[in-house]
Order: C-alpha cells, then sequence, then structure tokens
C-alpha cells in the first residue's frame, strides 16, 4: 500500500460513512439535508440511492489495499459504476410520480 492510495481511500471511506449516515436517516425518518428537500420528490428512493453511492465509495477503498494492478483496475470500475447506478437513482428520487 502506497501513501498515494491511502491518501486517496481516506476522503473516499469518510465520505462513505456520511452517506450512510444521511440515507439511513431518510429511509428511517424520512428527513433530508435542508438544501436537498426543495427537488426531491421520493424520499425513499433517495436514501437508497445514498446507500448505494455509499456502498460504492467504500467499494472505491478496496483498491488503496491491493498490490495486482488489473485487479486494482476491475474493483475501480466496479465502484464507478455503483456510481453511476447511484446517481440515476438521484435523477429518479428528483423526478415527479406519474400518479400525481
Amino acid at each position: 500500500m502506497s501513501w498515494r492510495s491511502a491518501y486517496l481511500a481516506l476522503p473516499s471511506g469518510i465520505f462513505a460513512l456520511l452517506l450512510v449516515a444521511a440515507g439511513t436517516a431518510a429511509l428511517r425518518t424520512g428527513r433530508l439535508l435542508p438544501p436537498q428537500r426543495r427537488y426531491v420528490q421520493r424520499v425513499e428512493l433517495f436514501g437508497r440511492a445514498q446507500l448505494v453511492m455509499a456502498g460504492a465509495f467504500a467499494v472505491l477503498t478496496v483498491p488503496a489495499l491491493l498490490d495486482d494492478p488489473a485487479l486494482r483496475s476491475g474493483v475501480g470500475t466496479l465502484g464507478f459504476a455503483g456510481i453511476f447506478c447511484a446517481l440515476v437513482l438521484v435523477v429518479r428520487a428528483q423526478l415527479p410520480r406519474r400518479d400525481r
């Protein structure tokens, strides 16, 4: 593990923990951060998107521990795919429901 990898993994891990806290709060209580309240229409879907994004950022901390470049690249690709899926869910959570 190099210092460069640890330098990138630490903020990613901290951000994942913050997203877990926010996603859990959105799912359990229906509360969002004040800047998000204006745009989010479906709180439950937004909470799930935050948990998916937290998982993706947690996966992005793993390559700092790996020595194999091919495995590191594969795990990084998996993490970025998770972030993309979470962003799709965030956009869906901001759209109004069709039954309204």
